[in-house]
């Protein structure tokens, strides 16, 4: 008999906690009567000029981009690409110093581009048939890290 008064204890333990109608006094477990707005950075406005040099250099690394994407991909595909061959006019990292979004994105494209550049003149100082494959495989996602980024400049820059 001394074990029936456990089950009941329980049920009135649990209808007790769950009907608690009474306000909170609490100010800490309580929830505000507003909700704060959420600040959502936005892409900040940018100047015709800022747009136009933006503009200006992401059709620039472009053209980097895709030279330097087609001599990594004409390795893997065992065909020759000649040294002697210019390389489009490339835009230092250095020179996108810029903290706005885009400026930062671009800049990221130019540093992947660069990269995949210096392999491939640093294969051009060392004369042999063919790259090794880990060589090609990182001028390759170099040259594909770029390509992203300025996947993301483009659309940042059309909003």
């Amino acid at each position: 008999m001394r074990l029936n008064w456990i089950p009941a204890l329980l049920i009135l333990l649990l209808l007790s906690a769950c009907g608690d109608d009474k306000p909170n006094d609490d100010k800490s477990e309580s929830t505000p009567a507003t909700t704060p707005t959420m600040q959502i950075a936005a892409t900040p406005t940018l100047t015709d000029e800022l747009r136009e040099q933006l503009e200006s250099t992401y059709s620039i690394l472009s053209e980097a981009q895709a030279q330097i994407e087609t001599v990594w991909t004409d390795l893997q595909a065992d065909r020759t690409v000649d040294c002697a061959s210019a390389l489009k006019q490339q835009v230092s990292p250095d020179a996108l110093s810029s903290d706005d979004p885009i400026s930062l994105i671009l800049q990221q494209a130019a540093i992947e581009i660069q990269t995949a550049v210096n392999l491939w003149q640093a294969e051009c100082q060392n004369p042999r048939s063919q790259p090794p494959p880990d060589v090609i495989d990182r001028g390759i996602r170099a040259a594909l890290a770029a390509g992203t980024a300025l996947d993301a400049a483009s659309v940042a820059l059309s909003q």
